[in-house]
């Protein structure tokens, strides 16, 4: 997708602030970049580094920070230094003037189309080692971005917890393992060097995740303006097809781990699950029209028959008539002529309905 798609990347490098209750938390502020995608998606993120913090001061950190509907005056700093270019790139564009009120007041949930809040990629190193046997709970618990206790299932039963893992964690080296949630991947890791960090952030990053968003808001918008009538059905149907044949891959790489990882992407965000529930819709309903136009054209052929069929039969009774006249027959020529009409009329029926059942 390298020749659709154009990444734009704006350093900030400054530190950060959020005071949440009574503890300020510092934070450092990256970069922010910019994809400008086709099908007129334009995807942003927001690079963060927590240098020497607490686990659960940065769950509740990134907790806060993703929930923008609910921003306060504390958020006002990282709005300045943070989401004020993407604010600005947004009022040029023609979304904006159907955005009444946008920018305006402390919910901020404008910036986001598919969800309430921002997804999340994170990248954990804890500064403490982990507890033998408190390497799920503290994964689960990063991908949930709830407090965590060692050793502790919290408020959620261990069932529950199980149960998720089962389905979206990704463990494949030692020292290393993945959550697929719908709204954060989490990679907890120890003692990985920044090299790798920075693969993982390139190419899990920038590549799969990414791509996985630009799909998943694709297939919000089309399925947006397929339940609003905004756009003809066919045509988001012939954007479907053309997204399929340019934009699905059945393989994202050569190497077995990155299509792992884009496979559990893909089933944490259900990407794969919309595209086929929106297709069926979409075919069922042109289906759906183009029965009832074959409908309505059956008609149209049958009334065309019918007329076609009585004009043959007065020709045909006119015929019989300058052949051998009704007066010699009938008491007058009209009694003669509607009965023999009658006559072929019931002939082509009986012959009809023969057929018909002989088929």
């Amino acid at each position: 997708m390298a020749d659709d798609i154009t990444m734009y990347t704006l350093p900030i490098d400054k530190d950060c602030s959020l005071i949440l209750g009574d503890e300020k938390v510092v934070f450092h502020v990256r970069d922010l970049k910019l994809w400008v995608a086709p099908f007129h998606i334009i995807l942003y993120a927001v690079s963060l580094r927590f240098e020497n913090q607490e686990f659960n001061t940065v769950t509740r950190t990134l907790n806060s920070l993703r929930n923008c509907p609910y921003y306060t005056e504390a958020h006002d700093p990282f709005i300045a230094l943070a989401l004020q270019p993407i604010i600005a790139i947004f009022k040029q564009t023609a979304l904006a003037a159907k955005e009444e009120g946008a920018a305006i007041g402390r919910d901020h949930s404008w910036l986001v189309e598919s969800g309430n809040k921002f997804k999340i990629f994170q990248i954990m190193q804890p500064l403490e080692p982990i507890q033998s046997g408190d390497e799920d709970l503290m994964l689960y618990d990063a991908g949930t971005l709830a407090p965590h206790t060692p050793l502790s299932t919290g408020i959620n039963s261990p069932e529950y917890i199980a149960h998720i893992l089962e389905g979206h964690k990704v463990s494949v080296f030692a020292g290393w393992t993945g959550l697929a949630l719908l709204d954060t991947f989490t990679s907890l890791t120890t003692n990985t060097p920044e090299r790798v960090i920075s693969i993982w952030e390139k190419d899990y990053f920038e590549k799969i995740y990414v791509y996985q968003l630009f799909r998943k808001v694709f297939l919000y918008s089309v399925n947006l303006r397929y339940r609003r009538r905004t756009e003809d059905v066919v045509a988001l149907e012939q954007q479907l097809d053309l997204f399929e044949q340019k934009y699905s891959y059945t393989a994202i790489s050569y190497n077995f781990l990155p299509n792992i990882i884009n496979f559990n992407m893909e089933k944490s965000l259900n990407t794969q699950r919309d595209y086929d529930q929106l297709n069926r819709m979409i075919s069922k309903e042109i289906e759906a029209r183009r029965e009832q136009g074959e409908e309505k054209t059956n008609k149209f052929l049958t009334f065309l028959t019918c007329l076609t069929i009585f004009s043959a039969v007065y020709d045909c009774a006119s015929l019989i008539n300058e052949s051998f006249g009704y007066d010699t027959i009938f008491p007058n020529g009209f009694i003669g002529f509607r009965l023999v009409g009658t006559v072929l009329l019931l002939s082509v029926v009986i012959v009809y309905f023969f057929l018909s059942r002989k088929k």
